[in-house]
């Protein structure tokens, strides 16, 4: 009787146990840069067996094999590879279906807020048997934005235009991409201590020309460049003059004499980092926070 009921438990348990806990993913691919960040800070690298051309951090990611970029996804590649683990982003939402139809495990990831970034961190963690870790990540990411944030409480909170792209070997900048109210970016302009000076949300990243910078005034303008590996121009030039941040802080002085420009509060940062939200958030932060409030004890 005793070995029936062990049995009929034992039974019980296989039928809602999920198959993960089972057959940990061993042959993951990421279409997600940041996913691919998330997955080597959980310590997965040595499960990854593709990613995107665009998956440079860190730097162990550049020697995985490439399977394209991450705007398509290439389901034959996939089944070839027998991937069992897809991680991809919520623009990959439009794939699901045929994922589904498959057979190709995959997760979601999602970082419009700090906190949609934690949850996919712990997410993708317990899919991979790595949950301390990604708990360990979480609990520093909220911690160290404390600690930025007790940096700048109480303060004045200055107007801040966050510049996503432009084109950089203008002599004299024409026109521009800001961050608008409705993404991630406002969340981090507030956690650093400052305000958006867009309050657009119809659009993400509204297109701005030199009239509507001298409507806004910004106190402080932050100027995110990107990287010079992803840099393309119709015409030759030369990257070392291009992502000098003299030259490039030189641009917006010569443009329209707002508070920014006559205060010299112009910061120029470059790196795909501040592009990815994700592990690195707090780094992405940090930038933003010495930028808005370089009289803080940093």
């Amino acid at each position: 009787m005793r070995k029936n009921i062990v049995a009929c438990l034992f039974l019980c348990l296989s039928l809602f146990w999920p198959a993960q806990c089972s057959a940990l993913p061993k042959r993951i691919v990421s279409l997600s840069p940041v996913g691919t960040e998330m997955l080597f800070d959980l310590g997965q690298g040595g499960n990854i067996i593709a990613v995107t051309e665009f998956c440079d951090y860190p730097p162990e990611a550049a020697s995985k094999p490439k399977i394209g970029g991450y705007a398509e996804i290439n389901f034959e590649a996939l089944l070839a590879m027998r991937t069992d683990l897809l991680v991809i982003q919520d623009i990959h939402e439009q794939f699901t279906p045929q994922l589904n139809k498959l057979k190709i495990p995959f997760v979601i990831l999602r970082q419009n807020s700090v906190e949609e970034i934690c949850v996919s961190i712990t997410r993708l963690g317990g899919l991979c048997g790595a949950e301390q870790k990604a708990a360990k990540r979480v609990a520093s990411i909220r911690a160290d934005l404390a600690k930025i944030a007790a940096k700048t409480v109480g303060g004045l909170r200055p107007k801040v235009m966050l510049c996503v792209s432009r084109e950089l070997s203008e002599n004299k900048i024409s026109s521009f991409y800001i961050a608008g109210a409705d993404n991630f970016y406002n969340e981090l302009i507030k956690l650093a201590g400052g305000e958006n000076v867009s309050k657009e949300t119809r659009t993400a990243y509204p297109h701005i020309s030199i009239e509507g910078l001298v409507k806004l005034d910004p106190d402080v303008i932050i100027d995110l460049v990107g990287d010079r590996t992803y840099y393309h121009s119709k015409e030759p030039v030369d990257l070392d003059t291009i992502f000098s941040k003299e030259y490039l802080t030189r641009q917006w002085l010569n443009s329209a004499s707002v508070k920014a420009v006559k205060n010299n509060k112009i910061a120029v940062l470059a790196g795909t980092v501040y592009l990815r939200p994700g592990p690195r958030v707090t780094q992405i932060v940090l930038a933003f926070a010495k930028a808005i409030h370089p009289e803080a004890a940093w």
